[in-house]
């Protein structure tokens, strides 16, 4: 690893952790996932949504100077946002709690489902757009084959790294709380209203 191809890891490292350790639709759903079924389902939705984080970095990072000022003063991309929340919300406060389920598909739903929710979470995008903008202005915008190479896998690393993280911190709390398993769902859905009410007042 070259020292700029190591400095663009790591760069790529921090930019991941602050984006990915904040509660998200991502994290709940691995949480949710963990929980409810088992660690390698919540697996199969980080890879999903691990996907989906480097084409949004991709998209920052070679557009984010001509988009991040469209997008940021979107006011139907705040409402959007506002709507996935509370919506994902409701859906988590009327879910019945079950236990494992025992589909023949669940990697592959689980790997889809992950695509899905981080393609949904716009402020994911925005984050890698406001990141991007950061990044342009310190002129540490990764530009060779090589250098994109190393950000991409940082970011890869890292997303996966969060989330296995809250998959395996989920299974522990639980483990220890039958209280917290058996309402998982309402609380995942208090979560994602209480985000969403705050980004409403945002609006």
């Amino acid at each position: 690893m070259s020292e700029m191809g190591l400095i663009y890891f790591f760069i790529a490292v921090a930019a991941t952790i602050i984006g990915a350790v904040p509660f998200g639709l991502v994290n709940l759903s691995v949480v949710n996932a963990a929980v409810k079924n088992d660690s390698q389902s919540a697996i199969q939705i980080a890879h999903g949504a691990s996907v989906v984080e480097i084409i949004f970095a991709l998209i920052a990072l070679l557009a984010g100077n001509k988009l991040s000022p469209v997008l940021q003063g979107n006011l139907v991309i705040r409402y959007f946002i506002f709507a996935v929340l509370l919506g994902s919300g409701l859906y988590f406060w009327f879910k019945n709690n079950q236990l494992k389920t025992t589909s023949d598909n669940r990697k592959s739903t689980g790997f889809i489902k992950g695509i899905l929710l981080n393609l949904v979470s716009a402020q994911v995008l925005l984050f890698w757009l406001l990141t991007a903008t950061v990044l342009s202005a310190k002129q540490l915008i990764p530009l060779a084959f090589s250098d994109m190479f190393f950000f991409v896998a940082g970011v890869w690393l890292t997303k996966m790294a969060v989330l296995r993280a809250y998959a395996f911190l989920a299974k522990k709390v639980v483990h220890h709380a039958q209280k917290i398993s058996a309402n998982i769902n309402q609380i995942i859905a208090i979560v994602l209203m209480a985000v969403a009410i705050v980004q409403f007042i945002k609006i």
